[in-house]
């Protein structure tokens, strides 16, 4: 045997090694592998189901009040009514001055009335009967609502509970803010005397009936 048969005897088996090699890799690549399209999710457990019968209030309760309506005082009193914040305080002002005046003239007389004060508290109730419930602060009673709204925010943001609430008065419609309520007079007190310092008003405490 020569030797060129024999080159090509070795190139031939070569070749049909190389084959035996790779030509299955190249198909096991190009082969699709089933995919197994069967869940494997639980079937979901069985459950007994309950109809529930839509609730009816009881004849003997009362309905809730509007949200407009509810945390103002039964006892409100009339309050000087003002456009704003700055014509309260002009209002206040002018008071204060007329009844300095009004004090002086009548500083060497006596109250007739003297003696049926003794015993009340500044709302008007016995000693005894005022410190029993809870409180609020009226601080004004504006007939502007945007100009309540911004009070309001303004006591909001030095970290009082302040709201406001429409009322009916003989001046009008009006908003009142108030601030509260608290469970004793003399926070709401204590309340009065800062709010009243700060924003230089009168404001008003009254008993607060939920």
């Amino acid at each position: 045997m020569n030797s060129a048969l024999k080159q090509r005897l070795v190139g031939a088996i070569v070749l049909v090694a190389l084959a035996v090699i790779f030509v299955p890799s190249f198909l096991r690549e190009k082969q699709v592998e089933p995919v197994n399209t069967e869940t494997l999710i639980p079937d979901p457990p069985e459950r007994e189901t309950m109809t529930f019968e839509s609730p009816t209030p009881p004849d003997d309760v009362e309905p809730a009040p509007a949200p407009e309506t509810m945390f103002m005082p039964d006892d409100a009193r009339e309050q000087p009514v003002a456009d704003s914040l700055e014509q309260a305080r002009a209002q206040e002002a002018s008071e204060s001055a007329s009844g300095a005046d009004t004090d002086e003239t009548t500083s060497g007389g006596t109250r007739d009335n003297a003696g049926d004060d003794e015993g009340e508290s500044d709302s008007g109730l016995p000693e005894a009967a005022s410190e029993e419930g809870a409180w609020v602060v009226q601080v004004a009673s504006l007939s502007s609502a945007d100009s309540a709204r911004k009070l309001r925010d303004r006591l909001q943001d030095e970290g009082h509970r302040a709201y406001v609430r429409e009322a009916s008065t003989s001046s009008g419609q009006v908003s009142r803010v108030y601030i509260g309520p608290k469970i004793e007079r003399a926070q709401a007190e204590a309340i009065k005397a800062a709010v009243d310092e700060s924003l230089k008003v009168e404001s008003l405490i009254l008993r607060f009936e939920p």
